[in-house]
C-alpha cells in the first residue's frame, strides 16, 4: 500500500533531513535516528522524516537485537512511559502521547500493541499522513492484523485513499468471509465510485 500524500519537511529542517538520510543509507542508523528524531520533534508532521525514523529504528533493531535481559530491563523502564502515554491520550494531549509512544518504540521498535497506539494518537494529533505510514508499517509487521486493517481502511477512506481502504475490506473479508462492517465499507466505495463517474461524465 502507499501513503496517498506527505507532509513536507520545512526548508529550516532540510539539512538534519538530508543528513538523517544519508546516515540511513550508509547504515549507521543510531546518527540517522539522532538526526530524523531532531526533525520529528520540530515538525511533528513530517511524514517522509517520520518514515524513514521508524525504518532507522527497525534497522537498528535488527542489526543489533537485544538480549532477553535487556528486554525484560525495557519493558520494567518503559512501564511508567506506558502510564504517562496512555494518561495523555485520556486527557486529549495526543501530541504529547505520540511523543511518549515514540520513546517506547526506541525501546520495543516491534511492539504491535504501541505501534497501534502511536498510529491512534497520530490521527487524533490531526497528523493523518504519519498515521497512515504508522499503519502500513504495522500491516508490512502483521499483514492480517485485523484492527490495523480496519483503522488503516477508515482512515484511507477518509482522506480520499477508495483503492487502498478497499484493498483493507477484501483482506479483512478474506481473513472473516461475513464481516458486517468490511462488507458494508465495500458497498460505501461502490456507491462513491458511481457519484464520481456521474460527476465526472
Amino acid at each position: 500500500m502507499v501513503v496517498m500524500t506527505t507532509a513536507a519537511v520545512p526548508s529550516t529542517l532540510q539539512p538534519y533531513f538530508d543528513k538523517g538520510i544519508l546516515a540511513y543509507t550508509q547504515g549507521s542508523y543510531e546518527y540517522a535516528i539522532d538526526l530524523l528524531t531532531f526533525v520529528v520533534k520540530q515538525q511533528p508532521d513530517a511524514t517522509e522524516a517520520r518514515r524513514y525514523l521508524r525504518l532507522a529504528v527497525q534497522k537498528q533493531y535488527s542489526q543489533s537485537p537485544p538480549s532477553w535481559l535487556s528486554q525484560a530491563i525495557a519493558c520494567v523502564v518503559s512501564l511508567p512511559i506506558r502510564w504517562a502515554a496512555a494518561f495523555s491520550a485520556m486527557q486529549g494531549q495526543p501530541r504529547k502521547a505520540v511523543q511518549l509512544y515514540e520513546q517506547l518504540l526506541s525501546l520495543q521498535p516491534r511492539s504491535r500493541s504501541l505501534l497501534l497506539q502511536l498510529a491512534s494518537n497520530l490521527t487524533r494529533a490531526g497528523l493523518d499522513d504519519a498515521a497512515l505510514t504508522t499503519y502500513e508499517e504495522l500491516l508490512s509487521m502483521f499483514p492480517n492484523h485485523l484492527p490495523t486493517l480496519r483503522q488503516f481502511a477508515r482512515l484511507a477512506m477518509k482522506r480520499g485513499g477508495d483503492q487502498q481502504a478497499r484493498q483493507c475490506f477484501e483482506r479483512i473479508i478474506g481473513i472473516v468471509p461475513n464481516d458486517l462492517e468490511a462488507q458494508q465499507g465495500i458497498r460505501n466505495l461502490d456507491a462513491l465510485g458511481t457519484i464520481k463517474k456521474g460527476f465526472a461524465a
